[in-house]
């Protein structure tokens, strides 16, 4: 079981296989907390590469809120980064309080598709959890 602010939660994977991984051309989803601990991950994703991505992922949503500036949004909210690679794409979004949702996916990914599905998969995970999603709360900072 993960623990989120103090309070046991069952396992949360099966939500990211559910409606993550049912996607074409995903790969892999991750559900971790603020400070880049492993809440969830999706099926096949095993503990070593959950933890190193959930540390490494942490930092790519840190570096995202330091360049707010550069767009002139330092007062806005994180909502969402995509980095894409030659091979694929890392989506990083705002999900329930203290919560951020990583997915991978492979170059041919519907990028709206993922984005969408993403969406849908932090209101449900923040049904699951007891929390508000952060369309109802403020997204990471």
């Amino acid at each position: 079981m993960a623990v989120l602010g103090g309070k046991h939660q069952p396992t949360l994977g099966w939500i990211l296989d559910e409606h993550i991984l049912l996607l074409a051309d995903t790969k892999r989803a991750l559900l971790l907390s603020s400070d880049g601990l492993m809440v969830a991950c999706s099926q096949g994703v095993g503990a070593d590469l959950a933890d190193r991505m959930s540390a490494a992922v942490s930092g790519l949503q840190s570096l995202s809120c330091e360049a707010a500036e550069f767009a002139d949004c330092e007062r806005d909210p994180w909502e969402l980064t995509v980095i894409e690679y030659g091979g694929g794409y890392v989506f990083l979004m705002a999900a329930a309080e203290g919560t951020f949702l990583a997915v991978s996916a492979a170059k041919n990914a519907d990028v709206e598709a993922v984005s969408y599905a993403m969406e849908k998969t932090v209101g449900r995970l923040g049904q699951a959890m007891g929390i508000a999603s952060r369309d109802s709360a403020d997204a990471v900072s």
